[in-house]
């Protein structure tokens, strides 16, 4: 995760939205393909992988607000499919504009099946329009509380039949969390497993022992939670697990200070997310995570792009298409307006991105000020 591979003054040759060649921009310049090639000049500036967040709300109708002292109507089945859309669109533009271009978006604010469905339709309409999207499934623990098997051929069905997501996430019990049902939670994973999901956990406490059990017996790819508990993961939970910190949960104090510095060190893949949930903590920079990654968990910055951006993709399973920058790769590219990366976890609050390029084509770029 310390290993960015900079180059100083370089270049990169994209064709058809997919980096070509990366080096020196003196090569890259020299090449035969590069002599017709447009130019973006982002000298005295710091060219990098679009950011990816794995734990956002793209689609959230708000809190239930209860009228009169009476339970309040599901938000999200009351408001019209155009109204979530213009929410979808807002989101996705604020995404941009601080540089991330890949997201996981869940359905955390869906009350039921038909609900989620709903969130995850609206979701599929702006797939890659701009952003690379993996639709996160996550049902309230009521619905799967009953006969596991059902449930989830009815999940399959409904959700993957329709190719309306493919990640299944499921959250652990924070109260008690040590009398968690775990056989039952793994039951409930192999099955979702075995009908075309995959499978990532969800915690608000340290993952236990059972826990870290329970993501390497289902095989999840990753696991969102603030930390560790004392054990620390084998070996195959080393290789095959991504632990997901996120500025609205993991990096705002809840994790110890240095326990993102004991992670690294016992193994683990770190991802970071901004954690934006369209209300409550969290935020649409990943910037501001690079911040508190720094600061209160012991990671270099180097680590901490790492995990925005390579880690994060990981976690999702899209490593494929974003994360990084190599030939083969798509052209996600983000431009930062500092001539150093380092700097770019010393200032807290801070947009600096100047330009983003989607499979090589600008779709945002920082104006100035209109003429007055």
């Amino acid at each position: 995760m310390g290993e960015l591979q900079v180059v100083t003054d370089g270049a990169l040759l994209v064709q058809d939205g997919v980096v070509r060649e990366t080096g020196t921009a003196r090569r890259i310049e020299n090449l035969a393909e590069a002599r017709k090639a447009q130019e973006i000049d982002a000298g005295g500036r710091v060219v990098m992988p679009a950011y990816v967040d794995p734990d956002t709300m793209l689609v959230t109708a708000g809190a239930e607000v209860p009228r009169n002292g009476a339970p309040a109507e599901n938000a999200v089945s009351i408001t019209s499919k155009t109204r979530l859309e213009a929410q979808a669109r807002l989101a996705m533009e604020n995404l941009v504009r601080h540089g991330v271009l890949a997201i996981g978006a869940s359905t955390h604010g869906a009350r039921d099946l038909r609900d989620a469905r709903k969130l995850l339709n609206v979701q599929k309409g702006f797939q890659a329009r701009p952003l690379r999207i993996r639709s996160v499934f996550a049902p309230r623990r009521a619905e799967w509380a009953g006969t596991f098997g059902e449930e989830v051929d009815s999940w399959a069905a409904a959700i993957v039949g329709k190719r309306l997501a493919g990640l299944l996430e499921l959250e652990l019990r924070t109260e008690g969390a040590e009398r968690e049902t775990f056989a039952a939670l793994e039951q409930l994973g192999r099955i979702a497993v075995a009908d075309g999901f995959i499978l990532r956990l969800r915690s608000s406490a340290l993952l236990s022992d059972n826990a870290l059990k329970l993501i390497q017996d289902t095989g999840a790819i990753s696991a969102i939670a603030p930390g560790l508990g004392q054990t620390a993961p084998t070996e195959s939970m080393r290789a095959s697990s991504v632990l997901v910190l996120t500025a609205s949960d993991g990096l705002r104090g809840v994790c110890r200070q240095g326990e993102g510095r004991r992670l690294l060190d016992d193994g683990w893949a770190v991802a970071l997310g901004a954690g934006y949930a369209g209300t409550g903590p969290g935020c649409f920079n990943p910037q501001h995570a690079l911040h508190l990654a720094c600061s209160r968990l012991g990671m270099s910055i180097e680590e901490a792009i790492t995990a925005a951006t390579w880690n994060a993709a990981s976690s999702l399973r899209m490593s494929a298409v974003a994360g990084s920058i190599e030939p083969g790769r798509q052209a996600d590219l983000a431009i930062v307006d500092l001539r150093d990366y380092r700097e770019l976890a010393e200032r807290p609050g801070h947009n600096d991105i100047y330009m983003v390029l989607r499979a090589g084509r600008p779709i945002f770029r920082r104006s100035g000020l209109l003429p007055f």
